[in-house]
């Protein structure tokens, strides 16, 4: 196969399925490429926030509506804080939001957009090179295949190849996190439409989290900062710090005392938005956790990954256009990006290092947590 397009998205999460979902009237050919066979899983808190679902209302309100339709088994209007001194601050969320699988959440995507568009869909096609001419860009993958397109669009997450080989200058993991994930069943104390985030002084400044599914599935996991795990005194062990969470713990053992694990402990990284880099070039632009988006304070990507996935649609009908697809056009992308949620970043870089040096903090905000004027002021704050 030696087939050209005008756009190669390449990864069909959410970011590249809404990069095509934006690009169906364009007139563009456009490939969905991506390296597994869908549906499949994605490690991931499975928790979908609000602004997920603004994102695709942008490109369709009636998309937007169905796609809330999909995760009405577990609405999610509450997310419960327990600090290092075991207090509990309740934050009830403003706006719309579910927890859902992934392997169901971006199936639900792909299907969509095999349904409304006319997009070429490629999947078991694990990308292993590009390059760029004057041109195109030429994506290589290891069947010994290739697409050539005239564009492409990043959207192959956390390793993503497109980085690694055109934006070499975010490959460091200074500003990711790693977590593990796993599921289990039939955890006591599950509150209905409540996600727990807890925090232990001895795991700082990572959290462990229990977000609630239907069929009494939960998914719950354990992250940290990447720099606390390695080159450090006592470096911790991810799989090893679940374990002890779920096992010794007095607030959290209990719960688990009858449960069923009902998935194999898996990791993953989380590459968060800590820094602005350039997140495009000459005929490439990248998206979600390839362009590291995700919320460094919350842990939240599938928002930015969608709504970067537009802008990045946006900007791709901009170059075809005007003929445009060289570094300085392309900063077009990168500008309205993080004018969307840089500042959102940003702000919660600054929440989470101030955290990280004053860990007390936590248990203070819990204290003062508890007056209801001050837990409206932090969701405004937040915009949850």
């Amino acid at each position: 196969m030696n087939t050209h397009f005008d756009i190669a998205i390449i990864g069909a999460g959410p970011a590249g399925c809404v990069a095509a979902l934006t690009l169906r009237n364009s007139g563009l050919k456009v490939a969905l490429i991506d390296k597994d066979i869908f549906p499949r899983d994605k490690i991931c808190g499975d928790a979908i926030p609000g602004p997920a679902f603004k994102a695709m209302e942008k490109i369709n309100p009636l998309w937007a509506e169905d796609m809330k339709k999909l995760g009405t088994s577990y609405l999610i209007k509450t997310g419960q804080v327990t600090a290092p001194n075991g207090k509990t601050m309740k934050l009830d969320w403003v706006t719309f939001s579910y927890n859902s699988k992934r392997i169901d959440f971006d199936n639900y995507l792909l299907e969509l957009v095999k349904k409304e568009t006319n997009t070429t869909i490629l999947e078991n096609k694990r990308m292993q090179d590009v390059l760029l001419d004057n041109e195109k860009g030429t994506c290589f993958f290891t069947d010994n295949t290739n697409v050539e397109a005239s564009l492409i669009i990043a959207c192959d997450g956390a390793n993503s190849v497109v980085r690694r080989k055109l934006a070499k200058e975010i490959t460091n993991n200074e500003h990711a996190c790693s977590a593990v994930r796993a599921y289990y069943k039939d955890v006591t104390g599950i509150q209905a439409g409540v996600n727990e985030f807890h925090f232990f002084n001895e795991l700082l400044p990572g959290y462990f989290w229990i977000f609630p599914l239907d069929n009494g599935w939960v998914n719950i996991g354990f992250g940290i900062l990447q720099k606390k795990i390695a080159g450090t005194k006592r470096p911790v062990n991810l799989r090893h710090a679940l374990n002890k969470i779920i096992t010794e713990m007095p607030s959290i053992a209990p719960r688990f005392e009858n449960a069923t694990m009902m998935h194999d402990i898996k990791s993953f990284g989380l590459p968060l938005g800590m820094q602005q880099f350039n997140i495009s070039g000459k005929r490439f632009m990248l998206c979600g956790d390839a362009a590291s988006l995700i919320d460094p304070l919350q842990g939240h990507g599938i928002d930015h990954a969608m709504n970067s996935g537009h802008i990045a649609g946006l900007q791709a009908i901009k170059c075809f256009a005007s003929k445009q697809f060289n570094a300085e056009f392309m900063q077009e992308y990168d500008r309205d990006v993080y004018k969307k949620i840089g500042g959102e970043l940003s702000r919660n870089t600054f929440l989470l290092r101030l955290l990280s040096r004053a860990p007390w903090l936590l248990n203070l905000v819990t204290i003062i947590g508890q007056h209801q004027r001050f837990i409206e002021r932090i969701v405004r704050f937040l915009k949850i």
